[in-house]
């Protein structure tokens, strides 16, 4: 027996929605894959202007003509590094007016002799004008810090290193004022630095450094806006 074909009728009605309901459905997923790719693209063009920027300072050509007159290895007037030099300590160099300062210790006699004393805590502060800070150190606890306060909008005086530095220690003083920003950040390099009174060499205090040892002196720093906390423990290692 032949099967009769059936047919179902739809409503007009019925049917628009029906299309007009798929024409939604479909409009939403083009539209949810749109904003994804729109959203990925955004990251990757914003990771692309994020990129980190290491900015050094290696252009940096010495104009001093008579290297005795050194701020750093020399015997200049201006410096005080031919005194500190009789300390077997570190210190603290403001690098745009070169002023140093010293971690209190140890005790010293004016020929740079170690003495002993009795427990003591030692307290300076002052203003350079470049800088404010303040030290304090208690030598019989092999304990110090010092705070510096920068000016607002500081940058580094590149043509006074230059002109007072011989190229051996301006090449040590650039080499620590390498630091990394992000691309159209508005930073500069830190004009601050860590010296060891013994050997001569630099260390850096921009702000990707957290701690280090110089020889015995094991160094931590802070970095909060325009103040640098710097704390120094004598450590030296135990026989």
């Amino acid at each position: 027996m032949k099967k009769e074909k059936r047919y179902y009728q739809i409503r007009i009605d019925y049917f628009w929605l029906s299309i007009l309901a798929v024409i939604i459905v479909i409009s939403i997923i083009i539209a949810y894959y749109a904003s994804a790719h729109e959203q990925t693209s955004s990251q990757l063009v914003s990771t692309k202007h994020r990129a980190d920027i290491d900015v050094t300072f290696d252009d940096l050509r010495s104009s001093l003509e008579n290297t005795s007159e050194c701020y750093l290895c020399g015997n200049a007037e201006e410096s005080l590094m031919s005194y500190f030099r009789n300390f077997d300590t570190i210190g603290l160099i403001s690098l745009n007016d070169w002023y140093v300062i010293d971690f209190p210790l140890k005790n010293y006699d004016e020929n740079g002799n170690e003495v002993e004393s009795a427990t003591s805590t030692s307290f300076l502060s002052g203003n350079t004008g470049e800088i404010s800070y303040s030290s304090d150190g208690t030598p019989s606890r092999g304990m110090a810090s010092i705070d510096v306060t920068l000016l607002e909008n500081y940058e580094i005086d590149t043509n006074m290193l230059e002109d007072h530095l011989c190229q051996n220690c301006l090449s040590k003083v650039a080499a620590s004022l390498e630091y990394r920003k992000t691309d159209g950040e508005n930073k500069e390099a830190i004009p601050l630095c860590i010296v060891d009174f013994k050997t001569l060499e630099i260390y850096s205090l921009q702000d990707y450094w957290r701690a280090y040892f110089v020889r015995d002196y094991y160094v931590e720093m802070d970095f909060d806006d325009n103040i640098v906390r710097t704390e120094v423990f004598y450590l030296p290692e135990r026989i």
